[in-house]
């Protein structure tokens, strides 16, 4: 599977926070209070437990995480930072959601969760989440699937052709097998509205200013690094283009604006708007 440092999942933590779409945690609280406790949530591709630290302070019951993940570094790192008194406890498995998917939800579960995932899965691994959420009637909550929309500020002559070759690059294998890219969340939301779902589908797109320069930077490397791979005969253009936006992020004068969604399945006959 595609992995990601601990280093850039620190790093993008604080935007992802402020991402998220309002209306479905808002929803998902509600559910969680209406319903009553205990939770029991498996997060998927876990990473190192930012999912866990966003959402467990906002659902106001008692709480039980499984966090699976493949990647023993992120392990390491997150098991530190778990809790392991009061009303919310939470232990790592790890374990390949290729193979393993249907054996890590079979734990029991109440709220299946992941974050900055789908968008890497293949259309045939989301067929396989989704067989499983509407056969157990389980709540799905996926936040922070890239969807291929993105806006610098000042624009360069560059940026539609690098964020176009970002795009194609997403839709590569990232060990899941092709991946959806940036058509993730709308492949989601069709699939559960053709099973007779109504999931609640949201914006939660990065709004990047031209303060954060470590995580601007960091977005401008990988980028020209996917765009590279992508059409290697363009490097030198797109090292250029590279080049120019580290300057722009130096002088504190980029911004950007990431796009994402968030999706929010709730089990039939438990629904709840605010």
């Amino acid at each position: 599977m595609s992995g990601f440092s601990a280093q850039w999942l620190e790093l993008r933590e604080p935007f992802d926070a402020a991402a998220r779409a309002k209306a479905a945690e808002a929803s998902l609280a509600l559910w969680v209070q209406n319903r009553g406790g205990p939770l029991r949530i498996v997060d998927l591709g876990a990473g190192t437990g930012a999912n866990l630290r966003h959402l467990a302070p906002l659902l106001p019951v008692a709480q039980d995480w499984l966090l699976v993940e493949h990647d023993p570094a992120l392990i390491a790192a997150g098991e530190p930072r778990l809790p392991t008194t009061g009303p919310v406890l939470a232990r790592y498995r790890r374990a390949d959601l290729v193979a393993e998917l249907e054996s890590v939800l079979a734990e029991p579960v109440d709220l299946v969760t992941c974050s900055a995932l789908l968008d890497l899965v293949s259309a045939e691994w989301l067929d396989r989440l989704v067989r499983i959420v509407q056969a157990r009637d389980l709540a799905l909550l996926a936040v922070l699937t890239y969807d291929g929309r993105v806006a610098l500020e000042p624009a360069r002559p560059l940026d539609g052709e690098v964020v176009a070759l970002v795009n194609r690059h997403q839709r590569c294998d990232k060990g899941f097998g092709p991946a959806l890219g940036p058509e993730a969340g709308i492949a989601l939301a069709r699939a559960l509205h053709g099973a007779g779902d109504q999931p609640l589908l949201a914006l939660s797109d990065w709004n990047v200013g031209p303060e954060a320069r470590a995580f601007t930077a960091a977005l401008i490397e990988g980028w020209s690094a996917a765009a590279c791979e992508i059409a290697p005969e363009r490097a030198e253009a797109i090292a250029s283009w590279r080049r120019e936006r580290l300057d722009d992020v130096a002088a504190g004068e980029l911004a950007c604006r990431v796009g994402h969604v968030d999706l929010l399945r709730l089990p039939r006959g438990e629904r709840r708007t605010p």
